[in-house]
This record gives C-alpha cells, structure tokens and sequence, in this order.
C-alpha cells in the first residue's frame, strides 16, 4: 500500500516535472504559438471580414474597380481583371454583393481572360 502511494506520487512528480521543464525551456509556448495562437488571430480575422466597415470597403473598392474598367483600354481591362481576381481572393461576392457588381466581381475571378 505505501509503496503504491510512493510511487503514484512519484509519477505524478516526474510529469509535473516535465511539464515545468517545457515551460522552462519555452516548448509548450512554442506549440502554443503555432496552434493555439494561429487559431485565436484565424478567427480573429473571420470576424473582421464579417464587419460592415470591411464588406462596405470591399463594395466601394468594387465599385471603384467597375468604373475603371468602364473607361481602360484593353490591355487596362485586363489588368484590372487581374488586380480585382487577387483583391477579391477570399471574399464571398455572393454573400456580400448583388446585381452588376456581384457579376463584374465574378466575370474577373472566374471567367477566362
């Protein structure tokens, strides 16, 4: 019975020592950074994306890009493609966006140049 006792508290004493150790050495930190972390400023950033302040600049940026490409040229228009297919990368145009620009969205990111 006591030698059960001693050696439970034995193990518990070497895992609190290797969890002590990992602070020490800044291990378990680093794994935090990596995981923990990423995950807080991931979601951090889905629900900025979700904002009025940024779906209402996403929709002026838009609609500055649209009247551009009414006026370029032809090699303008296929820059401009280009750069709204990388600003709108990420951002859901059908969520966010209706009518002409939804569609002018959608031409620069999905059809053929």
């Amino acid at each position: 019975m006591k030698s059960t006792i001693i050696t439970i508290l034995a193990i518990v004493l070497i895992i609190g020592g290797i969890i002590g150790l990992s602070y020490a050495f800044g291990w378990i930190g680093v794994h935090q950074t990596e995981t923990i972390y990423a995950a807080k400023q991931d979601a951090k950033r889905k629900v900025f994306e979700q904002t009025q302040s940024y779906v209402e600049g996403k929709r002026q940026s838009a609609l500055k890009y649209y009247k551009e490409y009414q006026n370029a040229d032809e090699s303008g228009k296929q820059a401009l493609k280009n750069i709204v297919s990388q600003d709108f990368a990420n951002f859901d145009e059908d969520k966010y966006l209706s009518g002409f620009l939804r569609d002018f969205i959608r031409e620069c990111k999905y059809k053929s140049n």
